[in-house]
């Protein structure tokens, strides 16, 4: 009901390329405006910032939006494949049942962000600083997470499978619930994470220092 409301009064765009750059050339924020079913492939739209907007059913695949930022913002039923943003920014956003395919957000900021039901294969979230952000029931085989600063981050019954999680220390995470066969590690990124015995006995040796949980979260 909150969200609902939230999203009550917005105004309804027409031409999605047209604002983006005007937008970018008189380097305005773009606020609460609703982007309902709109395509835009390729172009570049660098530093755009959105404020209290929702995407709904877009297809935004190819842009460029390095530095954009979307704040108190909700993306939904979208494709975001092969976005370029670079050094972007979420916050209090949420991408839900979303296509992120190869989406580029390294050296981005996420805070108080939701990830739910995304397919996000081969992205890559590399050098990022995350906190308070929350990932469910996402896919981010082949993706990577290497070299980020997660604080009270969570991964929830996602499939990790063949992600590279070098440099990224994940003590204190909870990986029980999660698809986590083939990651790419250096040494020490699990220590203090943790995995089911299942986890444990698949990924052996890697797996030095990390707390096994004896049984699996019950589904509910």
């Amino acid at each position: 009901m909150k969200q609902d409301l939230k999203y009550s009064n917005l105004t309804s765009c027409d031409d999605i390329e047209a604002l983006f750059s005007h937008a970018c050339d008189e380097q305005e924020d773009i606020e609460f405006t609703l982007f309902d079913n709109l395509t835009l492939e390729g172009g570049s739209y660098p530093g755009l910032t959105f404020r209290n907007c929702r995407f709904v059913g877009c297809k935004l695949s190819g842009c460029s939006l390095e530095r954009a930022a979307f704040i108190d913002c909700s993306l939904e039923l979208s494709d975001l494949s092969n976005i370029q943003m670079q050094k972007g920014t979420l916050q209090r956003t949420r991408v839900a049942d979303c296509k992120l395919l190869g989406i580029a957000l390294s050296e981005s900021f996420l805070l108080d962000a939701v990830f739910d039901r995304c397919v996000a294969r081969y992205a890559n979230l590399s050098g990022s600083k995350m906190r308070h952000t929350r990932f469910s029931d996402c896919d981010f085989t082949s993706g990577s997470i290497s070299s980020c600063a997660l604080s009270t981050t969570t991964f929830a019954r996602c499939l990790l499978t063949r992600v590279e999680l070098f440099q990224t220390a994940c003590s204190g995470m909870d990986f029980s619930d999660s698809e986590l066969s083939g990651i790419s590690i250096s040494g020490t990124e699990l220590r203090g994470a943790k995995v089911n015995l299942e986890q444990a006995a698949m990924l052996g040796q890697l797996l030095a220092s990390v707390i096994i949980q004896e049984n699996l979260p019950q589904q509910k």
